[in-house]
C-alpha cells in the first residue's frame, strides 16, 4: 500500500467523482481508476459503489476513509518536523480560537511574531470549539484555544485563565444606569445570541434556564461585530465576554456586569501525541503567554458605559 493510493482514496470519497478527483490530482481517470483497482484487490474489499456516473463508499470504504486520512495527515507531519529540524521547513503555524479571541487577543501576537519570524506563514481557524477540537485531533491544526469544560483523552489542556460574561445593552436601554444586573431581571427581555456553532450560547441558555427562565432569542448568529451592532440598534440585549467589549468596542453600549457572575475558562488543546515544530511551538508560547497575562489583567468585574 502506497501513500499515493491513500491520497487518491481520500480525494475520491471526499469528492465522490473519479473525474473531479483526477483533476486535483493532476492524473487521467483510467491512471486513477488503476490505482483504486489495486488498493481494493490489495485490502480485499470493495471501497466504492459505482452506479453508472454516480460513486459512493461501500460500508468498508467508510470505515477506511478515517484510518486513511489519519495516515496522510501523520505523514504530512512527520515530513514537516524533519524539514523543520533540517533547517529546511519555512514554517507554517496552524492553529484555531474563537471569534473574540481571534477578533481581540491573536492580532497583536501574530503582528510581534511576523516581526521577528517574517518566512513563517500562519494560518487562523475561527470556529467554535467542536470544530477546533476535531482540528487538533485528526493534526490539520496545530493546537487551539477553546472554552469547552469537557475534553476527550487525546488531548493536552492548559487552563488558561477566565473571563467574565458581561451583560451589554443598548445607551438607552432602560437598564443601561446600572451598575449590576442580576439574570432573572433579563426574563422579559429579547436577546441576540451567538450561533449554536458556539459553546457560549449553550452556557447563556443553560445560565438563564438556572435563573428561572427561557431566553428569548430574536436574533442568532454572526460575529461578536454583528451582535454588538443589533444591541446598539435597539434588537436586544446580549452577553457577551469581557474581551469583546473592550475599549472602542463599548462605545455606543452600556456593559454591566452580571451579579450571578458569570465566566468561562479559555484552555489551550493540542494533541498528546502531536510533535511541533519550532515556529509553531514558539508561536504558541507565545499567544499562551499572551492570553494568560490578557485575561490575568481583566478584573472580576466592571462596567464600561458607552
Amino acid at each position: 500500500m502506497e501513500l499515493a493510493q491513500l491520497k487518491s482514496f481520500v480525494t475520491i470519497a471526499e469528492t465522490l467523482s473519479f473525474t473531479a478527483a483526477a483533476k486535483a490530482l493532476h492524473v487521467t481517470q483510467p491512471a486513477l481508476s488503476y490505482q483504486m483497482s489495486r488498493l481494493e484487490t490489495e485490502l480485499k474489499t470493495k471501497l466504492f459503489d459505482r452506479t453508472g456516473r454516480r460513486i459512493a463508499l461501500t460500508p468498508e470504504g467508510e470505515l477506511f476513509l478515517p484510518l486513511a486520512q489519519s495516515v496522510l495527515l501523520r505523514a504530512d507531519e512527520s515530513l514537516r518536523i524533519l524539514r523543520d529540524h533540517l533547517g529546511t521547513e519555512l514554517g507554517v503555524v496552524r492553529f484555531g480560537c474563537n471569534p473574540s479571541v481571534a477578533a481581540n487577543l491573536a492580532p497583536p501576537v501574530i503582528a510581534a511574531f511576523r516581526a521577528e519570524q517574517p518566512n513563517v506563514r500562519l494560518e487562523m481557524t475561527e470556529a467554535g470549539d467542536a470544530e477546533l477540537q476535531e482540528g487538533v485531533r485528526n493534526g490539520s491544526l496545530d493546537f487551539a484555544i477553546v472554552t469547552a469544560p469537557g475534553f476527550p483523552r487525546y488531548l493536552d489542556i492548559t487552563p488558561l485563565g477566565s473571563e467574565n460574561l458581561l451583560l451589554v445593552t443598548s445607551a438607552q436601554h432602560r437598564l443601561a444606569g446600572r451598575k449590576s444586573v442580576r439574570l432573572r431581571e433579563l426574563a422579559d427581555e429579547t436577546f441576540v445570541m451567538a450561533s449554536d456553532t458556539y459553546n457560549i450560547s449553550a452556557h447563556i441558555v443553560e445560565a438563564c434556564r438556572r435563573a428561572g427562565f427561557e431566553p428569548r432569542v430574536v436574533c442568532q448568529g454572526g460575529s461578536n461585530d454583528a451582535a454588538r451592532s443589533l444591541v446598539r440598534h435597539g434588537t436586544g440585549v446580549a452577553i457577551l465576554p469581557s474581551i469583546a467589549v473592550r475599549g472602542s468596542h463599548s462605545e455606543g453600549l452600556a456593559v454591566i456586569p452580571l451579579e450571578d457572575n458569570l465566566t468561562r475558562e479559555l484552555n489551550l488543546i493540542r494533541g498528546k501525541d502531536r510533535a511541533l515544530t519550532r515556529a509553531a511551538r514558539a508561536f504558541m508560547e507565545r499567544l499562551q503567554a499572551y492570553v494568560t497575562k490578557q485575561l490575568t489583567r481583566m478584573p472580576a468585574s466592571r462596567r464600561a458605559a458607552g
